[in-house]
């Protein structure tokens, strides 16, 4: 079997990954990185690329205060008291100290935006700052970056920040947008995953793209390496100091995830390669699992027709949830939830369990919404005032829409006969709909009296299937302070790092904020990358 030679092996090409490479580098080792794709990036390349930071320099830099103290007083309520105090500490305290490397050390730049915490009214919370946006990423002076970069379909060539602002009518700079497309300019994940591209090419960093790993390489209790399917057949790539797993989660393996989330068929927004791979080659050699039956959940829509990567695509709900004029409801056609709470929440609510019933009540849901609505404003790609797409379910009165789409018609109707008098008045009586700054920050600005509440009044009627999503999935391996795996004694696995989504996550089943996916995976990477530099290359 052909055999491949370097000191450190990374094994995924997401933010984790291409972090770790670049810190292992700094160290002067030589530094491989595998991809299971034919480009680079993975599911951060496609995702919002924000990162949350609190107490950064970055936001003292901007005027926003922040402190260690609070941000642990908010981070161990996220958690629900899951996570062990040092890891809250640590990430805390390096962070930051990340965000301060990218910008000293890489073409990565960040800035803060004003998107509260996902729990803004929460001791400790933050309404503006924690969470880093990308400024846009050039790459024409990079030829060839540009290519071998993953690309995504779910953001326009804008900041995340942009995106926010520009969504009342008449603000959207169609030009500056064009340009930036013409000229190679990337934004949001794709600018992130660009920057750190560009970075680990400054130091040499070489890179394999189609090989899957399939098995880890062991010699005296060791991790040396990974057995490897290429186009031109296997292949041993074998590593002197050590290696990193960063292959992602397991969103699109159904045994997985029927086995350890209890739920198959979900909807991942992430490309479809995410399949566990690090995490069976790990356990292979009894490596700990930690915090197996949670996901970065969100709300999903699919049938659309569209497809990413040869596979029907999904596409998350957002702001569709939040806006003036919708609403969601279960089979019985009643509303089960703050429409606008984070979508990593507010999908949870899709999973209660009716034992009287014995059923799940809010599978699937449906986002229900009038012709003003739809006249207004996008909804899962479709844009306003179009065609009416072929995957929404219309008719004239909700008593209709309600047998069409199979929910219980009188619920509907008294549904809204509660729902509409209250959204007039701006005071959601049933869940408080609009009441934190985090619920009104996609809301619409213009509307009033609250930003997320109008009446359902207007006919046609629609609806919109929605199912459990996810941007993917956050159980894994168990790390120790430095990215090392860990067997269930806690004794590292020699050798063997881990970070991003294919490990335990320091956020737990909590989500602090936009960007609380990628901080964390960005922490894992700086920490693997750190410690794999300082490892003895045998």
């Amino acid at each position: 079997m052909r055999q491949v030679e370097t000191d450190s092996l990374v094994i995924g090409s997401g933010g984790a990954g291409l972090l770790a490479a670049c810190r292992a580098a700094d160290a002067g080792h030589r530094v491989l990185v595998l991809e299971r794709t034919p480009v680079l990036g993975g599911t951060t390349a496609v995702s919002g690329g924000m990162i949350w930071v609190p107490d950064s320099s970055v936001m003292r830099e901007h005027g926003m205060p922040d402190s260690a103290e609070d941000a642990l007083r908010y981070l161990e309520l996220v958690t629900e008291g899951e996570t062990e105090r040092w890891r809250l500490e640590q990430y805390v305290e390096v962070a930051p100290r990340v965000v301060d490397y990218l910008h000293a050390e890489t073409p990565v730049r960040l800035f803060p935006i004003d998107r509260p915490d996902y729990h803004s009214d929460w001791p400790g919370a933050r309404d503006v700052g924690r969470t880093l946006d990308n400024v846009p990423f050039p790459t024409a002076d990079r030829p060839g970056l540009l290519e071998r970069i993953r690309k995504g379909s779910h953001f326009d060539a804008v900041t995340y920040d942009e995106r926010h602002r520009w969504q009342i009518p008449g603000r959207y700079d169609h030009e500056l947008v064009a340009r930036r497309k013409a000229e190679g300019v990337v934004t949001v994940g794709a600018a992130l995953v660009a920057g750190l591209v560009a970075a680990c090419d400054d130091r040499g960093v070489t890179y394999q793209t189609g090989v899957r790993a399939t098995g880890l390489l062991v010699e005296d209790g060791r991790v040396v390496g990974v057995r490897a399917e290429t186009a031109d057949g296997p292949v041993e790539y074998r590593a002197r100091a050590g290696v990193v797993l960063a292959t992602g989660g397991f969103e699109w393996n159904e045994r997985l995830k029927r086995a350890h989330l209890g739920l198959a068929g979900t909807r991942p927004v992430s490309p479809p390669w995410n399949d566990g791979d690090g995490l069976l080659m790990a356990t292979a050699l009894g490596a700990a699992l930690g915090t197996m039956s949670q996901a970065w959940w969100v709300p999903a829509v699919s049938g659309q027709g569209e497809e990413y990567d040869g596979v029907p695509m999904s596409r998350h709900l957002v702001g569709e949830r939040c806006l003036p004029g919708s609403i969601m409801v279960n089979r019985h056609g009643r509303r089960f939830v703050n429409e606008a709470v984070n979508y990593n929440d507010v999908t949870k609510a899709f999973l209660a369990f009716d034992p009287t019933r014995h059923e799940r009540p809010n599978l699937p849901a449906w986002l229900v919404f009038d012709e003003a609505f739809r006249r207004t404003y996008p909804i899962a790609g479709a844009q306003p005032g179009g065609p009416v797409p072929g995957w929404y379910t219309s008719a004239d009165t909700p008593a209709g829409l309600a047998r069409l789409i199979g929910v219980d018609e009188q619920g509907l109707t008294e549904t809204l006969a509660v729902f509409n008098p209250d959204a007039v008045r701006g005071v959601d009586t049933a869940f408080g709909r609009g009441t934190t700054s985090h619920d009104r920050y996609y809301g619409d600005p213009l509307h009033e009296p609250n930003p997320c509440l109008a009446p359902l009044v207007e006919p046609p009627f629609h609806a919109v299937r929605v199912e459990p999503g996810m941007l993917g999935t956050k159980g894994g391996l168990v790390t120790d302070e430095r990215g090392r795996v860990l067997r269930h004694d806690d004794t590292p696995v020699p050798g063997l790092y881990a970070c991003g989504n294919v490990t335990s996550p320091v956020m737990g089943p909590g989500y602090p904020g936009s960007g609380g996916t990628l901080g964390p995976a960005l922490v894992g990477g700086y920490l693997c990358g750190t410690a794999l530099g300082k490892e003895e290359q045998r």
